[in-house]
């Protein structure tokens, strides 16, 4: 956090913080629910499709069957996704704060014992002995600053007190059903084609999604955007191949 504090500063001539967008804030939930909700929701159309095209099942009872399954676990998983991150940073908040009251405590009544462990974690990271003890006499004026320091260096624990659990969750769920959608969206919107037909243009559509993905991650963080394409659509894509071969399996 104070390395982003740093850059965004350096970045910005008129000396003004900038704070991430709200999609770079939540782009890890974005990226999670995203690959998540593909691949779950493939696993149950490549399944039933291929046991369709290997069967005798009429073609009919096959799409109800994947709607059913696909909209049910769709809903049930992103749901499921959504509530277990909220709790997750909920939680993590909690622990946080907690180990920080303890911080405070300690910082309260032994600030020498406080003060030395300080100098000494500086000493770790590269500082003298010397610029150590000033560092540390400069951060005990600043009492929060100095918890902020200890709770980072010596307790090594990220400050999640930013973070919003309901937004946190809610980003989860969204991309888990608008990106879990797309490989059902042919067995909604083409319900009179035949298996093999839909269930390729499901592949097409599960691949685009991977791309699209691919793009988000590109414009937040930067870089090449064929690397960060090919990154995504490959991990998703090892998945997505997975749970083809797992699905079809069980399903026939």
């Amino acid at each position: 956090m104070l390395y982003s504090w740093h850059m965004n500063l350096s970045n910005n001539q008129n000396g003004e913080v900038k704070k991430p967008s709200p999609l770079a804030e939540y782009f890890g939930e974005v990226i999670y629910g995203g690959i998540d909700g593909i691949i779950t929701t493939f696993a149950v159309v490549a399944g039933f499709a291929g046991a369709a095209m290997s069967t005798d099942s009429t073609m009919q009872l096959t799409f109800v069957v994947v709607l059913l399954f696909g909209l049910a676990n769709l809903f049930a998983d992103a749901a499921s996704m959504g509530l277990g991150n909220f709790l997750s940073v909920r939680s993590e908040k909690d622990l946080y704060n907690a180990a920080r009251d303890k911080e405070i405590t300690g910082l309260k009544n032994n600030p020498v014992d406080e003060r030395a462990i300080a100098v000494t974690l500086m000493i770790e990271k590269g500082f003298s002995a010397e610029d150590a003890e000033t560092l540390a006499t400069i951060y005990t004026k600043n009492s929060e600053y100095f918890i902020d320091f200890m709770m980072n260096h010596k307790l090594e624990m990220a400050d999640p007190r930013g973070s919003n659990p309901a937004l946190t969750g809610t980003a989860t769920f969204l991309s888990f059903m608008i990106f879990g959608v797309i490989p059902l969206l042919p067995f909604i919107l083409i319900p009179e084609g035949t298996v093999s037909t839909v269930f390729t243009l499901s592949v097409i559509g599960t691949f685009a999604a991977l791309v699209i993905l691919g793009l988000l991650k590109w414009r937040v963080v930067g870089g090449a955007v064929m690397s960060a394409m090919v990154e995504v659509v490959t991990v998703g894509g090892v998945a997505a191949v997975i749970a083809y071969y797992v699905g079809t399996f069980f399903a026939g």
